[in-house]
């Protein structure tokens, strides 16, 4: 009796796209509005993805098989000699939730940490290499206060010294009340 070898497409497509099948064939019905072509859709929908050379790099396999029936779908129609015009249903989205950051999040993010680098490189010397030393580099205070020749008290006053100066810079500034009203009047009197 030989073992059964399982490939890793064959893993992938029970762990992460047959599961949803029920979803597939609901939303190839209501594109096609037939029920046997529905089950063919899906049936070529999958016989497709066993071709694919990036199986690896889908990130939404759910989202992916439902765009694959879209498509499949349209290409049916357009085939077909009699087209009946009724439009055509949105991509379904799957209660699978896509963990990738869109491009609004991304450039953010990069932007967020420009200003975290600028705020620490503006920070006093003595004041950046406790902080860098401390947080980033993961050293004892004891270590680096040996190092620097300076005691654990003075140390912790840089690193509380340069948590407070990257706080103010990197607090986004709102001007008082009272700034606003005394721009205010002098805006009026001009």
């Amino acid at each position: 009796m030989t073992a059964l070898h399982v490939r890793p497409i064959d893993r992938w497509f029970v762990d992460e796209v047959l599961p949803h099948e029920s979803a597939y064939i609901a939303y190839a019905r209501r594109t096609v509005r037939d029920e046997d072509e529905a089950g063919d859709i899906v049936q070529e929908v999958y016989a497709k993805l066993f071709t694919l050379d990036g199986w690896t790099a889908i990130a939404n396999p759910p989202g992916y098989v439902m765009r694959m029936i879209y498509s499949h779908s349209i290409d049916r129609i357009r085939q077909a000699r009699v087209v009946t015009m009724q439009p055509m249903p949105a991509p379904a989205i799957t209660d699978v939730a896509d963990d990738m950051p869109d491009s609004f999040r991304i450039v953010a993010a990069r932007t967020q940490m420009a200003r975290v680098h600028q705020a620490i490189a503006a920070l006093p010397d003595r004041c950046r290499i406790a902080l860098v030393r401390r947080r980033f580099g993961e050293e004892s205070p004891r270590a680096i206060a040996d190092d620097l020749g300076i005691s654990i008290s003075t140390f912790e006053k840089r690193l509380a010294r340069a948590v407070q100066l990257l706080t103010h810079a990197l607090t986004p500034y709102e001007p008082a009340m009272d700034d606003v009203s005394e721009q205010s009047q002098e805006k009026m009197l001009l």
